[in-house]
């Protein structure tokens, strides 16, 4: 069942029988619908007199389950209304809001929403890694407009960052950063860690991201955020989705043979990242690991470990290093390898030498 509220403005009095009538022309036959039961589905909330001696009435009505072949129910409705706004004393005919559009537009918002967020957290993540801060000077040196004014403890106590409050279209303008003015030049140049023309070149360079890879990944979903932009304005303003939106919209979120949509561009950014970072990750989360248990042992009578966080792996005392050493990789192999990195020989071997040298430096 559907239901759809339209706003008529008129110069002739409108019945229930003439617009029950028009739906009949149109569904009546194919769906075996007697005029007395289609005018059941009409009902006049309003009907006003305007200052220009025409009418406004809001009418809704409600369409039930119909098994549609060629043409779908949003068709039929906008049939219906065509057929409407061409009958005598009809000036013009809005569609306020329907269950229809109501509910395609929440599927694409849902979808649209992970997207964002999605985003939002591979941007988060680039950023980060090439040291900047998320706030108003970030978003200047690349000539980025907020559409909020970013209020610091509200975006802290609400476990966010800078990039929840600029525009949509924005997700995509961190691959350059606008060239400075010259007065801003000349600012740098008077700052006491600038003594030199490469201290100025490296300081120009700093104010972008540091990674080729994250810049082609943000030149890559620039063209993507356009039909998406489009897709989620039509959404946020309760306007009707055309079939070429939703055309547009699929190409940008879906693989079209080669042609890689942004789901896909944010899933193999991921990919790639785990294969370029995991081991000198997993090393270095297992050398601060190693290390803070090492300085926990007390060489008497054998090896007493004083681990402050509870290990199932270790043991209070040892006997011999050699045994502290294996619960010691069993322990970071299980427990600090939580990205399930695949750990290699050679990987063992460092570990080993590792725990080695941090312990005879106890």
């Amino acid at each position: 069942m559907e239901t759809i509220k339209i706003q008529i403005n008129h110069k002739e009095p409108l019945r229930v029988r003439k617009l029950a009538t028009v739906l009949y022309d149109e569904i009546g036959e194919e769906y075996d619908l007697i005029l007395e039961e289609i005018e059941e589905y009409f009902t006049f909330l309003s009907c006003t007199l305007l200052l220009n001696e025409t009418f406004i009435s809001v009418i809704e009505f409600t369409l039930p389950a119909l098994d549609t072949r060629e043409v779908s129910v949003k068709g039929i409705v906008f049939s219906f209304l065509q057929s409407l706004e061409n009958s005598n004393g009809v000036v013009s005919i809005t569609k306020m809001n329907d269950s229809i559009l109501q509910e395609m537009a929440l599927g694409y918002y849902k979808q649209i929403a992970e997207l964002e967020m999605d985003m939002r957290n591979v941007l988060t993540y680039i950023i980060t890694y090439s040291s900047k801060t998320i706030n108003d000077d970030f978003f200047k040196s690349f000539g980025i407009n907020k559409s909020e004014k970013l209020d610091a403890k509200n975006i802290k106590d609400n476990y966010e960052n800078g990039l929840f409050y600029i525009y949509f279209n924005h997700y995509s303008s961190f691959t350059q950063p606008q060239k400075l003015k010259a007065e801003k030049i000349a600012e740098l140049l008077q700052e006491p860690n600038i003594s030199s023309f490469e201290q100025l070149k490296t300081k120009l360079q700093d104010r972008g991201l540091k990674e080729d890879r994250h810049i082609d990944f943000i030149a890559s979903i620039k063209e993507k955020l356009n039909p998406i932009e489009k897709m989620r304005n039509a959404i946020m303003h309760i306007r009707n989705i055309s079939d070429k939106a939703i055309q547009d919209f699929t190409m940008a979120t879906q693989d079209n043979g080669t042609n890689k949509g942004i789901k896909t561009l944010i899933s193999d950014f991921w990919i790639n990242e785990k294969a370029i970072r995991s081991q000198s990750t997993f090393m270095k989360l297992a050398n601060i690991e190693i290390q803070k248990i090492l300085e926990s042992v007390i060489e008497e009578s054998g090896f007493k470990v004083e681990y402050e966080e509870d290990n199932d792996y270790l043991e209070s005392s040892y006997d011999d290093i050699e045994s502290l050493q294996l619960d010691i990789i069993s322990y970071v192999e299980d427990d600090i390898n939580v990205f399930n990195y695949a750990i290699t020989s050679e990987d063992y071997q460092i570990l080993n030498i590792m725990i080695t040298e941090f312990f005879n430096e106890q």
